[in-house]
């Protein structure tokens, strides 16, 4: 029923170095503050400063003399100059990490100081450095060392015993994942005390700050804390697609790869027949100096994932000449760096023809054989869900899974089927501790998904829902019709009624065809419904909502706007399957009490009575040569106004399929 998914070409140490991602890039925004009296008596209540220490999570020095041994058992910390020893190679260096939490997103006037402690008495100066570079304390080496990067602080003499002080405020700047090393020029030894065994003694990140106004959140409910949602059973995942992550080439977002497949006359005019090969891309973000800048993407994606209630990715991997499709190893260290909660399920790459050897299949899943970011199963199995498993047969997965467990892998099988609605496929259930589906890219389809679901639970297997929003593709130019946020909303429906035991959001960042992640053209809304309904699918419960929120969802033009024939000259965007294409603006209003919708197209005024608190879909016919104004009325005035920042056209150069969406609470910036 769905076509197969397209592919498009293969707490602180001594290194006073902020590591890449400790802030994450730009993201959205936390919500705006709460105004009037009350944020001014919070104000006054919260004024007197806060401090947060932190002791080092790792910490390790590494010597050039030395150059690959690993220090990562020593009691101390060993800082030298290049003359150090009396050899003209003899530099030693100490890096030390921090995990810092608690500070909230509000705080003012933020310091934060480097506590070391030294064993011996010495005259010498210490230089704290921001890190650039990933690292870990158990395989760290002179060899192996990170890059730093500037300067932040200094310190001359040690007393023994006696703590020290360096003000590293320019790189702390709340909460995240901070890494320092230290330096020195001359040839005096000074020898700190390591965080593991020396406890007190060894270094620390002490945070100060005074508590802002308070927030009155983004979201229109309270969320339960990530350690809440984690207890469930339930569990939530996010398709990550690796072409497509947060930036391709570091580059400034106005002329970087993704600028050239939005704009129709990039990447040499080979899109320029549909308009381009996209029409979204990820949340953009500055130039970052880092020589790894991906590890840090990968961090931000890794935050903006948990902020969901996502449980982890499932990552297609394969090798391949395209680095875009190699970078399963800093994704795995992203995870471990922000959570090692987070894990990472393998969705492997593999041949479709028959008869075809798993064998790079096989090497390609064992160069990531053991890390402690990968998904396994109770049982200690590492899990594996291959998109569109049934391309091949179960006993060629039980082949390759068998010669996995030779090398020293065991694994089990999550089925992900291309579309599955619960009939057949009962050929799997011994090779399968799972069954799922991949397509959900129209609401008429997601209702067979609870049957699915019933299915898999006789057959005494686990059932992970898809959750789709809408299935576009200008390089292809077909779209399924979704029906606003619709197929979003029902895909959970049918994920919650029908007790799915995980779901997955098809995709995280497909931006060729389905994507879901905090993006430039709909920003956080689909963050914010789906954290709803994350939410919802954990707790068996539908979150109360406290705050009043809403979101809009339509697109720039009708289906059948006329376009320009001579430039789009590829054809118009058709739908493979299912109904015709609708032309609705949609107000998805979060409610916290009975109100009145109201959407404004120019002179065109419709109105909606909400009767009672919870989630409402008010939806009206779209009105070209507008800018839809959406409103929530209560008690003869408005709570809250939202100006559309798509304006629906009446004819279009090129055609633009997907849908646009905003909004947020009434403080959510």
């Amino acid at each position: 029923m769905f076509p197969h998914r397209t592919r498009v070409g293969l707490v602180a140490l001594l290194v006073l170095a902020v590591s890449a991602g400790t802030t994450g890039a730009a993201a959205p925004s936390s919500g705006a503050l709460c105004t009037g009296a009350a944020a001014a008596a919070s104000a006054a209540r919260s004024a007197a400063p806060v401090t947060v220490t932190v002791p080092a999570s790792e910490d390790v020095f590494v010597s050039q003399a030395e150059p690959a041994k690993s220090f990562a058992t020593a009691t101390w910390l060993s800082v030298c100059g290049t003359t150090c020893g009396e050899s003209a190679a003899g530099q030693r260096i100490a890096l030390a990490r921090f995990k810092v939490s608690g500070v909230p997103a509000t705080a003012q006037n933020v310091t934060a100081a480097l506590e070391l402690t030294s064993a011996r008495t010495t005259e010498t100066t210490l230089s704290a450095r921001t890190v650039t570079g990933a690292w870990t304390e158990a395989e760290s080496t002179w060899k192996t060392r990170p890059e730093t990067g500037a300067q932040v602080a200094t310190h001359s003499g040690f007393t023994s015993g006696k703590p020290v002080r360096l003000d590293v405020s320019s790189a702390v700047t709340g909460d995240g994942t901070y890494a320092f090393a230290l330096t020195q020029s001359d040839a005096t030894t000074t020898v700190l005390f390591s965080s593991r065994e020396t406890g007190e003694r060894g270094p620390k990140l002490t945070i100060t700050y005074t508590a802002g106004a308070v927030p009155c959140g983004r979201l229109p409910f309270d969320k339960p804390s990530t350690a809440a949602l984690r207890a469930s059973a339930k569990k939530a995942f996010g398709f990550y697609f690796p072409p497509f992550p947060v930036s391709i080439d570091n580059k400034d977002p106005a002329k970087d790869q993704y600028a050239s497949w939005l704009d129709p006359a990039g990447s040499n005019g080979l899109y320029q027949d549909r308009g381009g090969y996209l029409r979204d891309r990820p949340l953009t973000r500055p130039v970052r100096p880092e020589s790894d800048w991906v590890t840090p993407d990968f961090e931000t994606e890794v935050r903006q994932a948990i902020a969901q209630g996502l449980d982890g990715f499932i990552y297609e991997h394969h090798t391949s000449s395209d680095r875009r499709w190699n970078q399963l190893p800093k994704l795995l260290a992203a995870a471990k760096n922000v959570d090692p909660a987070f894990k990472i399920i393998l969705s492997p790459d593999f041949p479709t023809t028959a008869g075809a050897s798993p064998d790079k299949m096989i090497s390609d899943i064992l160069l990531v054989k053991g890390h402690p970011s990968l998904f396994t199963m109770p049982d200690g199995t590492v899990l594996l869900a291959p998109y569109t498993i049934e391309r091949q047969p179960p006993a060629w997965w039980k082949t390759a899974r068998d010669t996995l467990a030779t090398k020293g892998m065991k694994t089990s099988l999550m089925a992900m089927f291309s579309y599955w609605n619960g009939t057949g496929k009962a050929e799997w259930t011994e090779q399968a501790i799972g069954l799922g589906s991949w397509g959900a890219n129209r609401p008429e389809v997601t209702p067979r998904f609870k049957d699915a679901a019933k299915v898999a639970h006789d057959r005494q297997r686990l059932y992970m829902a898809p959750i789709g929003f809408e299935d576009t593709r200008a390089k292809e130019l077909h779209f399924w019709e979704a029906q606003n946020s619709r197929t979003l909303r029902d895909s959970w429906a049918s994920a919650i009624d029908g007790d799915a035991d995980w779901a997955q959001l098809v995709t995280w960042n497909d931006y060729g065809e389905s994507q879901q992640a905090p993006s430039k053209v709909r920003g956080t809304v689909l963050a914010d419904v789906n954290t709803y309904y994350t939410t919802w699918f954990k707790t068996g419960a539908a979150p109360r909502i406290v705050r009043d929120a809403l979101y809009y969802f339509h697109r720039s033009h009708k289906s059948n706007a006329p376009y320009d024939t001579s430039k789009q000259t590829a054809g118009k965007f058709t739908i493979p399957a299912g109904p015709g294409a609708t032309d609705d603006v949609e107000l998805l209003a979060f409610a916290t009490g009975p109100g009145k919708l109201v959407i404004t197209q120019g002179s065109d005024v419709k109105t909606k009575e909400v009767t009672q608190a919870g989630v409402v879909s008010f939806k009206v016919p779209m009105v070209p040569g507008t800018t839809p104004v959406f409103e929530l009325q209560r008690a003869g005035g408005t709570v809250q106004t939202l100006r559309s920042a798509t304006p629906i056209r009446a004819s279009v150069t090129y055609q633009d399929m997907i849908y646009h969406a905003g909004g947020g609470t009434a403080c959510s910036g």
